[in-house]
């Protein structure tokens, strides 16, 4: 009979995404990941497999807890474009806090690791779609509220959503003033009006 384990792995997920999320998948050392995640060697192997493995899990972890739990926020009672401005407004202003300047896991793993490793891309772009789903679920409440005007496609503004959030918090990631951040965003409200 296998022995229970010692430690909680989706703790243990979350400290590992951390890590991934402030260096990237290349620069994380396995070193990194068992003094940040505190298990040893075999542990980690036996929980989580290899370091891409390992990273597999986090991206689904990130994707289905942390952006899911985020897009959680659209759903409320109040008009929906009031509560999608908010919702963007609230991610950038998170993004700008961050002293650490980590950016989205999403996006940066997009740029390091997408372009070469087929799995990891569609983990991306699942990811992507998350964001894409919720966006167009709530402009067509909008829509259908008449917050959104008849000629408005839902699901061409949900990418034009995603894409411009990304690219946002890229800008936010390269340490672009939190002004010129702002404006993009308002320019793109401006698109839904």
């Amino acid at each position: 009979m296998p022995r229970p384990k010692e430690f909680d792995p989706e703790r243990a997920l979350d400290k590992a995404m951390q890590v991934f999320w402030h260096k990237g998948y290349e620069a994380t050392s396995m070193e990194d990941l068992l003094t940040a995640m505190n298990l040893n060697r075999g542990s980690l192997y036996d929980t989580f497999g290899d370091k891409r493995q390992l990273f597999l899990k986090v991206m689904d972890r990130y994707c289905h807890g942390f952006i899911g739990e985020k897009f959680l926020l659209l759903d409320q009672p109040r008009p929906s474009l009031q509560t999608l401005r908010r919702f963007i407004h609230g991610m950038i202003e998170g993004a700008i806090a961050d002293p650490q300047r980590r950016g989205c896991l999403i996006a940066n793993t997009a740029m390091e690791l997408a372009p070469h490793e087929k799995d990891i891309a569609g983990k991306v772009c699942q990811a992507l779609k998350i964001g894409e789903d919720a966006f167009f679920k709530v402009l067509t409440r909008a829509k259908a509220q008449g917050e959104l005007r008849a000629d408005k496609d839902p699901r061409v503004l949900a990418r034009f959503l995603v894409t411009m959030m990304q690219g946002t918090i890229v800008m936010i990631k390269a340490g672009a003033s939190a002004e010129a951040v702002k404006q993009s965003a308002e320019t793109a409200f401006s698109i839904l009006d």
